[in-house]
C-alpha cells in the first residue's frame, strides 16, 4: 500500500467527522498549501495514479461517500467499499483517459449499497508531475443527484401541464363548436317568434322576448370568442415574412363601418416586416384597433395611431387612442379571460378579445402591455421578435 500524504483522525471518539489533517514534517510548505486548497473544495476530489490507485482525497469525498481515509488512501479505486466502485462507466473513463488528456461532464448513474443512488458528473484530467515522473489523474466529482431529480420532476410537471392545456383547449374548441348550432336555432326561432307573434304580446311579454334574444346574441358572441381563443394554438399557420402594413390595410378595410359610424380615423405610421403567422397578426390588430374604436369618449371622435419601431432583434407595435382609458391598477388583469372594466350595457363584448391578443403574442414569443390614464386614452404595446427561431413551420 502506498503511504498516505497525510493521516486524519476523528475529531472526537464516536464521531464520523474528520479532524484536521496531520502531515509529516517532511512535506514541503508548497505541497501543504496545495493539500489545504484541495481539502477546502466543496465537491469531492481525488488524486489517482496511473493504476487508478487513490493517492489523495479531500474531505468532501470522504463525507459524501462515507469512506474512511485509512480504507481509501493507497487502494485502487475499483476496490473501495468491497467493490462498490467497480462500475463500467469508471472503467470506460480510465480507458478513454489513455487517448484523451481530459474528459469533462462524464455522466455516471450508480446505486451504492451503503448510500443509495448517486448521479455524478466526473471531470478527469491527466497531470504531469515533472520530467521523468509518472502522470497522475485529478478526478473531480459533482453530485447532481438532487438537481437531476428536480429536473426530471419539472419536466414531468411540464408535460402534464401541456397535456392538461391541450385537453382544455380541445374541450373548449369542441364545446364552442357544438354550442353554435343550438345558439343559431334559438336566435332564429326567437326572431321568427318576435316577427310573427311579437305585436300580439303584451308589454311584459315583448320585454321578455327581447331580453331572451339579447341574451342569446351575447351567448353567440361568447361562444364564438371562446372558439377563437382555443384556436390560437390548435389552428395555426407557419411563421412567414409578414408585412404588417399590408395586414393593417386589410384590418382597416374591415373596420370601415365602425370608423365611419364613430366619425373617427386611424392613422398608420411606419410598420415593419416580421416573421409571424399572418392570419393571427390580422386578428391581433383587428382586436386592438377595434377596441380603440369601441372604447371612445362619447363626445369625441376617436383617433387611433398605429405604428411600429425597430428595437434591434425586436419590433415594438403600438396602438394608441384618445378614448376613455382605464386605471393602470388594472393593467395586469385586462388580458385575462372574461375581464371587463366597463358595464356590458355601456360597451358590448365578451371580455375575451384581449386574452386572445395575449395568447397570440405569447405564441409568437413576444409580450403585450398597456398604459393608460382614465379619460386620456390608452396605449397598447406589443413586442415581437423580428425573426422567429423557427420559420416556415407551425408550433
Amino acid at each position: 500500500m502506498a503511504p498516505a500524504p497525510w493521516v486524519r483522525y476523528p475529531a472526537s471518539e464516536g464521531s464520523s467527522d474528520l479532524g484536521e489533517p496531520i502531515l509529516p514534517e517532511t512535506v514541503p510548505a508548497a505541497q501543504r498549501l496545495l493539500l489545504d486548497i484541495i481539502d477546502t473544495v466543496r465537491e469531492p476530489l481525488i488524486v489517482l495514479d496511473a493504476e487508478f490507485r487513490v493517492m489523495q482525497a479531500n474531505r468532501a469525498f470522504f463525507a459524501t461517500f462515507r469512506v474512511e481515509p485509512e480504507d481509501t488512501i493507497g487502494e485502487v479505486l475499483f476496490t473501495l467499499g468491497d467493490g462498490q466502485w467497480d462500475i463500467a462507466p469508471l472503467r470506460e473513463l480510465r480507458d478513454k483517459l489513455g487517448a484523451e488528456p481530459q474528459l469533462n461532464d462524464f455522466d455516471v448513474d450508480h446505486v451504492f449499497p451503503g448510500i443509495g443512488r448517486k448521479i455524478m458528473l466526473l471531470n478527469a484530467r491527466l497531470v504531469s508531475q515533472g520530467p521523468n515522473q509518472p502522470r497522475i489523474i485529478l478526478l473531480a466529482i459533482e453530485d447532481i443527484t438532487a438537481r437531476r431529480f428536480t429536473e426530471w420532476r419539472l419536466a414531468e410537471q411540464h408535460r402534464e401541464l401541456e397535456r392538461s392545456n391541450a385537453a382544455l383547449e380541445e374541450f373548449a374548441s369542441v364545446a364552442s363548436h357544438d354550442l353554435q348550432e343550438p345558439m343559431r336555432k334559438i336566435l332564429s326561432f326567437g326572431e321568427l317568434l318576435s316577427a310573427s307573434a311579437g305585436p300580439a304580446l303584451e308589454g311584459s311579454g315583448r320585454a321578455y322576448l327581447g331580453r331572451m334574444l339579447s341574451a342569446a346574441a351575447r351567448m353567440r358572441t361568447l361562444v364564438r370568442d371562446v372558439l377563437l381563443y382555443s384556436q390560437v394554438t390548435t389552428r395555426t399557420h407557419p411563421f412567414v415574412r409578414t408585412d404588417l402594413a399590408r395586414v393593417a390595410r386589410e384590418v382597416i378595410t374591415d373596420l370601415e363601418t365602425s370608423i365611419a359610424e364613430s366619425g373617427g380615423r386611424v392613422e398608420v405610421g411606419e410598420l415593419m416586416v416580421i416573421e409571424a403567422d399572418a392570419l393571427q397578426m390580422r386578428q391581433l390588430l383587428q382586436n386592438l384597433l377595434g377596441n380603440a374604436l369601441k372604447y371612445r369618449q362619447k363626445d369625441t371622435p376617436p383617433v387611433v395611431r398605429l405604428a411600429s419601431t425597430n428595437g434591434g432583434p425586436n419590433c415594438a407595435i403600438t396602438v394608441a387612442d384618445n378614448g376613455i382609458g382605464f386605471n393602470e391598477k388594472h393593467a395586469g388583469t385586462i388580458f385575462r379571460m372574461f375581464t371587463r372594466l366597463n358595464a356590458r350595457t355601456e360597451y358590448e363584448g365578451s371580455g375575451i378579445g384581449l386574452a386572445i391578443c395575449r395568447k397570440i403574442v405569447e405564441r409568437h414569443n413576444g409580450t403585450i402591455a398597456a398604459t393608460s390614464t382614465p379619460g386620456a386614452g390608452a396605449t397598447f404595446t406589443v413586442t415581437l421578435p423580428v425573426k422567429q427561431a423557427t420559420v416556415g413551420y407551425s408550433i
